[in-house]
């Protein structure tokens, strides 16, 4: 019993904070989700981008990350209903997208995971860089866009002459899904130890 109300009340509070966030940025949300429908990974990649650096990462660029601390948030679950928050929209743009599209289930799972893969690895980044005091979004760019080149050098093929071991875990080209996913958790995971001990108030 004491379980399910302590998941209540952190679920009314995320709830809270949800509501909150959805309220003050509502055109960029509701855009940047129009986005998100498109089924294509490159504007995917774009609109999470954009996403990930317009919540928390916003709050804290722009100095209004203090208030949330007043507010009774913990650094853990504000990082957490960031992180849930993107899922879900994420996840559920991501069906909505493939109901469209001829494709078998198989595929459909692979877009989904490929989807999920991009957004653990630029909303780890994001927030890796703005726990750290620095421009989440600039640095989340120019990471995408060296990941994409590093990732793009050779061949994904083991067997190929010019074999990249770095396309396999690159979360841009995923040469590897299931790497290039756990990659991406080890980011996730890696900026959410660095946020709540660094804070990410500056």
């Amino acid at each position: 019993m004491g379980n399910y109300a302590d998941f209540s009340k952190r679920l009314s509070k995320m709830e809270v904070y949800i509501q909150k966030e959805l309220k003050e940025k509502t055109g960029r949300l509701v855009f940047l989700t129009l986005l998100l429908l498109i089924p294509d990974l490159f504007i995917k990649t774009i609109a999470i981008l954009f996403l990930s650096a317009s919540l928390l990462a916003y709050d804290i660029r722009h100095k209004n990350a203090e208030l949330l601390y007043l507010l009774p948030f913990s650094k853990k679950e504000l990082y957490l209903y960031n992180l849930i928050f993107l899922t879900i929209l994420v996840a559920a743009t991501s069906v909505i997208n493939q109901i469209f599209i001829e494709t078998d289930i198989y595929s459909r799972l692979i877009f989904m995971l490929n989807s999920l893969t991009l957004l653990l690895s630029i909303f780890g980044i994001t927030m890796l860089f703005s726990g750290l005091g620095r421009d989440g979004l600039g640095w989340a760019i120019f990471m995408v866009i060296l990941d994409a080149i590093l990732g793009g050098l050779g061949s994904s093929d083991i067997n190929a002459f010019n074999f990249n071991p770095y396309s396999l875990i690159s979360f841009t080209q995923q040469g590897n899904v299931v790497l290039s996913f756990l990659t991406s958790c080890a980011i996730c995971l890696l900026s959410y130890l660095i946020f709540i001990r660094k804070g990410g108030e500056n």
